[in-house]
């Protein structure tokens, strides 16, 4: 089954060890874009796509309680405990994998973290992503990168561990966004130890 290392990682997900050295940094880093975008409007609308247990969520909702805040995920478990942990009425969480999501909303921003590698249709999600922001609308996507020897070596054991993946080059990353009209407007290297992989940020922007 596609899902089912996620079900089964989802109640001690909070727990991994990658939480320190890869989950917990990436936050931060997201944290560093989004909260001046909330600052400047407290309203904004967020999609979280591979959202897991919720803790991005549940760190941004500590600051701003206006915003309105959709988190999907294909682990059943993951959006329970999601949903356990964040209760506020504008917070909601959906059980769906990417390539199934549709919605009438229009999203300010859209946040993917180390979901990215595991679509299957790597170019019609980022299509997809796109049709979903309002104009200017942003995107972050933070993925394990393939760039060198050293990553791909700590990548492979890295999907040994998960479900089917492809950790694309910043390169590769780079063609993608070009051909879904995303604008890179910054990219950043998140490296907190020396055996963790190139993980890449991608901040963007939809092209009108």
């Amino acid at each position: 089954m596609r899902y089912e290392v996620w079900e089964k990682l989802a109640h001690k997900y909070n727990r991994l060890w990658v939480q320190k050295y890869s989950l917990g940094p990436t936050r931060r880093e997201i944290l560093k874009i989004a909260l001046p975008m909330l600052e400047e409007n407290p309203n904004l609308k967020i999609l979280d796509i591979g959202c897991g247990t919720g803790q991005l969520i549940g760190e941004i909702s500590s600051q701003y309680k206006e915003l309105y805040y959709l988190g999907i995920d294909v682990a059943k478990n993951m959006i329970e405990i999601a949903k356990s942990n964040n209760k506020e009425k504008n917070i909601e969480f959906r059980v769906c994998p990417v390539e199934n999501f549709t919605c009438q909303e229009k999203y300010d921003l859209i946040i993917c973290s180390h979901s990215f590698p595991y679509f299957p249709n790597k170019e019609e999600t980022l299509k997809k992503i796109a049709a979903l922001c309002n104009p200017h609308g942003q995107v972050i996507i933070v993925n394990s990168s393939t760039n060198n020897l050293k990553d791909l070596i700590i990548n492979f054991f890295l999907k040994a561990t998960t479900s089917k993946a492809r950790y694309l080059s910043i390169k590769e990353m780079k063609k993608l966004f070009q051909a879904a009209r995303l604008k890179v407007k910054k990219i950043k290297i998140i490296r907190e130890r020396f055996y963790m992989p190139t993980i890449a940020l991608f901040h963007l922007e939809v092209q009108l």
